[in-house]
C-alpha cells in the first residue's frame, strides 16, 4: 500500500497535531509486554496486539491515519543493554505494521514532533542527536549533533509555529534548537537534569520537570529563562540518579495541565493559567502516559507497573473507571 496517499500538508499551528485526541482508536506502546497494543476507545476494551519488542513512544500523524512507534531498546542498570536503531509505522485503519524507517548509528530513538511541514523530528536517547524523518519517503534524512551526548536526551517538545525545538535531558542542561537556522541557539540551565516537557498552547511558556526535587519549572519562550519553581503535592524522596519519570501533557481544550511522578504513585491535575494551584490524586503503582478524550473530560493514564488503565475525571480530579491494559504500557494516544 501508498504510505501517503497525498502530498504532505503544511501545518500554521502544531499544538493540535502534536497534542492529539480523538475518538475513532486508542494506541499504546505496551513497553513490558513487548507490544503494540489497540484498544476500543470508548470502553477501552484490548481490540488487538502485534507483538514488537523495546518499542517506548508513540505519535500518529497529523490525518491521524498512521502511527508512529520509537524503538528505544532497552535500558536497565545504568546502561543500555539493547540498542534500538528503527521508528515503526503502524496503518491506524488495518491496525498493522506497514514500514520500518531505520535510523543506522543513531540509537535510541525516544520522542517524536511534527514540524509545519509534517515532517517528523526524533530525538536519540542513546546516542544524543535529534533527527528528521521524512514522511513522504519515509527515511531518516537528517541528524543534528546538539551536544547531549551522555545526556541521556528523552523527550522533545516544539513551539506552536514549529519555529524551535526544546530538548530535555536526564543528565544535563535542557537544550534550544533552531528550526530554521538548524542549530542549537542557547542551553537553558538545569544542573540535575529534567524529564518531560510540555508547551503552552499559546506558545508562551513551556513547563520542565525537574529531576532532584521533582519541581515543574515554568520557563519563558520569549527569553529561555525560568520564570519560577513549583512544588509538586506528594513528591517523595528518591534517589536522584535514578529516573523519576514525571510526564506532563496539556489537555486538549487547553484548561489543564496533568502530570504522572512515576515514583511517588501520582498524578496532579494543574489549572494551566497557574500550575502551582493544582489537585493531588492518589492512583494505581506506576503512572507515565497520558490520553485525553476528545472531549477533555477525562485523561486515560496508563498504570506501568501494574498493566492498568485509570480513567481520571478532570473537573472533579477525581478516578472514575480502572482497567486491565497489557503488562506495562508506557505511551498512548487516542486518535
Amino acid at each position: 500500500m501508498e504510505l501517503h496517499s497525498q502530498p504532505t500538508k503544511a501545518h500554521a499551528n502544531l499544538e493540535p497535531v502534536n497534542n492529539p485526541t480523538g475518538t475513532t482508536g486508542l494506541i499504546a506502546v505496551d513497553k513490558l509486554g513487548d507490544a503494540i497494543l489497540f484498544f476500543d476507545p470508548a470502553t477501552l476494551e484490548l481490540q488487538k496486539r502485534i507483538d514488537f519488542k523495546n518499542h517506548h513512544e508513540v505519535t500518529v500523524s497529523p490525518d491521524r491515519t498512521l502511527a508512529f512507534v520509537s524503538e528505544f531498546g532497552k535500558f536497565f542498570a545504568g546502561n543500555f543493554i539493547e540498542s534500538g536503531a528503527h521508528v515503526t509505522v503502524v496503518d491506524l485503519a488495518t491496525q498493522s505494521v506497514i514500514k520500518r524507517i531505520p535510523t543506522g548509528d543513531f540509537k535510541g530513538p525516544h520522542a517524536m514532533r511534527f514540524d509545519a511541514n509534517g515532517q517528523l523530528w526524533v530525538i536519540f536517547e542513546e546516542t544524543g542527536e535529534l533527527g528528521l524523518i521524512d514522511t513522504d519517503k519515509m527515511e531518516l534524512v537528517e541528524t543534528h549533533d546538539i551536544g547531549a551526548a551522555g545526556g541521556r536526551p528523552p523527550f522533545i517538545e516544539i513551539t506552536p509555529d514549529g519555529s524551535r525545538i526544546y530538548v530535555s535531558c536526564k543528565l544535563g542542561n535542557l537544550i534550544v534548537f533552531d528550526v530554521a537556522s538548524r542549530a542549537v541557539v542557547t542551553n537553558i540551565e538545569v544542573p540535575r537534569g529534567t524529564e518531560d516537557i510540555a508547551m503552552s498552547p499559546d506558545g508562551r511558556r513551556f513547563y520542565a520537570a525537574e529531576n532532584t526535587k521533582q519541581d515543574l519549572l515554568e520557563i519563558d519562550v520569549e527569553t529561555n529563562t525560568i520564570l519560577r519553581s513549583i512544588p509538586l503535592k506528594g513528591a517523595v524522596m528518591s534517589n536522584p540518579k535514578t529516573s523519576r519519570l514525571i510526564r506532563l501533557r496539556f489537555s486538549p481544550d487547553g484548561k489543564y495541565l496533568v502530570s504522572t511522578n512515576y515514583v511517588s504513585g501520582v498524578m496532579h491535575i494543574h489549572d494551566a493559567a497557574d500550575p502551582a494551584d493544582h489537585n493531588m490524586i492518589a492512583i494505581a503503582k506506576g503512572p507515565q502516559g497520558m490520553a485525553f478524550e476528545a472531549d477533555s473530560a477525562h485523561v486515560v493514564v496508563s498504570n506501568h507497573d501494574c498493566g492498568l488503565f485509570t480513567r481520571i475525571h478532570l473537573e472533579t480530579a477525581t478516578a472514575v473507571d480502572c482497567v486491565p491494559a497489557g503488562k506495562g504500557v508506557e505511551a498512548l494516544t487516542f486518535y
